[in-house]
Order: structure tokens, then C-alpha cells, then sequence
């Protein structure tokens, strides 16, 4: 456990002037019989609760600090134990070292003063008016503590779950990148080699394909309309690739509004080609829609493939499931179908 961290000393010291503060009135609003008793707050008394306080806070940090981890492993169980009366054995006698040789003096008192062995011997007086006192005065700020403690460690787990989420998320993205470039990379240099025309065109669309990748989905969430582009590039890729044997319908019904995780449709898309198109050598039908209405989007993509040729869907659509979970646990659908040789994915976000 840490004793003070981050501006968590004002909270402790807030919590022990309202203390202070409390045990100074309660002699003011005492109720029963000793009602009226005391009307003022004398300057004997202020400099009597000031060390009783040391004395309590003493007590406190003891029990926090060193006990409490000690008797929380079972190994170290009886060395807490023996620790805890050894300890505030030492604190009552310094606090009854305190009271006769300072606090007493300050306040006006003069008595015959105990020597150290006395004060040492008094296992009566020290067990009833400075350890179980101690002990009892010293509920409130363990409890305070112990609560102050979880709530850091819980904020450190929250914190330390983000990021590890949030690395999680850029190795899925990292994964996702080389996976997408390896296969556009393909398709320009298939063009190249035929010295076509639109090579120099498809070159453009992967610039600004890679723009985006590199320095314009970075952010948690990105326009939808950045996300809607990205694919219109990649298929723009797709159509000059296959020519003829394509055959695409693609339709967008959405507005500007709408924001979505960067690098979620891509996936669906590129296993459309990876596992469907290039399967099959004759004309491919493929279609694809995407529509958001009330904070909801659903992403349709439908495709022919050969179950006999067609593996398993690839690294893509596995990342795309963990980033799901990551970034949208309890908000999202993915399912896929495969019928009458058609694959078939439906994807469900709520983006509020």
C-alpha cells in the first residue's frame, strides 16, 4: 500500500483538521449529564487534543502502513501480530512520555512526575487510555485509508486495462496495415508488369489509401465519411484489377454525422476479394451496403466462393473480432454465412 501519492496528502490532511476540529466541539455538544459542562474551548485543552491527535494519527499510519500488508500475507501472519502489540505498546508509552513531560508542563500541570521505568511499567494505564483509546480513535481513518487505497489501485487497474487495450488495438492495426498493403502492392505491380496506363492511377488511390493509414486514423473514432472513402479507394483498386470479371454494387446511406472505430469495414471487404473473387475465375458478383440510421450501423457485404477452394477467413476478420470486443463489448453483431455458395457477413454497431 502507498502512504501518500499525488495530492493525496491534502485529503489526509483535510481528514485530520476536520478531526481535530471534532474532537475539539464534542466536549460542546456533549448531551445527558455532562450537558453544559463546557461552554468554551480552552488553550489547555486545543494543545491536549493536539497531542492526542499526534498520538491517534500515529497509531493510524502504524496500523496502515506496516501492519496491515504484513497480516495480509499468510506467511508473515504471526510477525503482523507480534509487530501490532509490539508497536502500539511503543506508541502508548511515547504518547505517556508526551503527556507528563510536555503536554502537562504546557498546560499548567504540575504533578509528581513518573520516571521512564514507572511509565513503562503501567501496562494498566497504558492498555485502557492509550492503546485501546488509540485503537479505537484510529477506526475512522483506517477505514478512510483502506478506502482512499482501493480507490487508487482500482483507478491504476483501470488505467493499466486502457493501455493495455489500447496496445492491444495498435498491434491489431499493425497487423492489419501490412496484411492490406501486401495484397494492393500486388495488384499495382500485376499492372506494371502489363505497362498499363492505370498504373500511374492506382498509384494515386494507394497514396491516398496510405495517408489515411499512416496519419488520418489515429484517432479512437474518425468520420464515417473517411471510412466510406477508404473503401471507395480500395475497390476503385479492385474494379481496375479485375476489369470485366467484376461486378460491383455498392451503395452508402448515411450522413456526416456519424463516427466509427478507424479500420473496421476494410477487413470485411478486402476477405471479399482474398477468399472470393480471386477464387473464382469467371464473373463475381459483389455486393456491399452500408447504411446508419438512428446511432445504428449496419454493414452488409455478399459475395460468390467456391467451398471447395475457399480456406478458412484469414487474419483479417480474426483482428476485426477482437478490435469488435475491444471497442464496442456489448454494442456490436458480426455474423457470417455461408449458403447456396454464397458468403454472406452482416455487421452490427451502435455507435452511440
Amino acid at each position: 500500500m502507498r502512504f501518500i501519492s499525488e495530492r493525496k496528502w491534502l485529503m489526509h490532511l483535510l481528514f485530520w483538521t476536520v478531526m481535530y476540529i471534532i474532537y475539539l466541539v464534542q466536549p460542546l455538544v456533549s448531551v445527558g449529564e455532562d450537558a453544559g459542562a463546557v461552554t468554551t474551548i480552552s488553550s489547555a485543552a486545543a494543545v491536549k487534543t493536539l497531542f492526542h491527535l499526534l498520538s491517534v494519527a500515529a497509531t493510524s499510519y502504524f496500523i496502515c502502513i506496516i501492519v496491515i500488508p504484513l497480516l495480509l500475507e499468510k506467511a508473515k501472519l504471526v510477525n503482523g501480530f507480534l509487530l501490532l502489540v509490539s508497536g502500539l505498546y511503543a506508541i502508548a508509552v511515547v504518547s505517556r512520555v508526551a503527556v507528563i513531560y510536555l503536554v502537562e508542563p504546557l498546560v499548567g500541570y504540575h504533578n509528581n512526575q513518573e520516571n521512564l521505568l514507572q511509565i513503562v511499567s503501567q501496562l494498566r494505564i497504558l492498555f485502557h487510555y492509550y492503546i485501546i483509546g488509540n485503537i479505537a480513535a484510529a477506526f475512522p481513518f483506517v477505514t478512510f485509508y483502506l478506502l482512499l487505497d482501493r480507490q487508487l489501485l482500482m483507478r491504476k487497474q483501470a488505467e493499466a486495462d486502457n493501455e493495455k487495450k489500447e496496445a492491444e488495438l495498435a498491434a491489431l492495426k499493425s497487423q492489419l496495415n501490412p496484411h492490406f498493403l501486401f495484397n494492393t502492392l500486388n495488384n499495382i505491380y500485376s499492372l506494371a508488369v502489363q505497362n498499363s496506363p492505370q498504373t500511374s492511377y492506382c498509384i494515386e488511390k494507394l497514396a491516398h489509401i496510405l495517408d489515411y493509414l499512416l496519419y488520418r486514423c489515429n484517432d479512437k473514432f474518425v468520420p464515417m465519411e473517411k471510412e466510406i472513402e477508404l473503401l471507395k479507394n480500395y475497390l476503385d483498386l479492385q474494379k481496375i484489377r479485375f476489369g470485366d470479371r467484376l461486378v460491383l454494387k455498392a451503395e452508402y446511406i448515411t450522413d456526416h454525422s456519424y463516427q466509427i472505430a478507424p479500420l473496421l469495414l476494410l477487413p470485411i471487404v478486402e476477405n471479399m476479394f482474398k477468399h472470393g473473387v480471386e477464387q473464382n475465375t469467371g464473373q463475381t458478383d459483389v455486393k456491399l451496403s452500408l447504411e446508419c440510421f438512428k446511432n445504428k450501423l449496419t454493414f452488409k457485404t455478399e459475395n460468390l466462393y467456391d467451398p471447395c477452394l475457399t480456406e478458412s477467413p484469414g487474419i483479417g476478420l480474426q483482428n476485426l473480432k477482437r478490435q469488435l470486443e475491444l471497442l464496442y463489448p456489448v454494442k456490436n453483431s458480426f455474423t457470417i454465412t455461408k449458403t447456396n455458395h454464397f458468403f454472406i457477413t452482416n455487421l452490427q454497431l451502435n455507435l452511440c
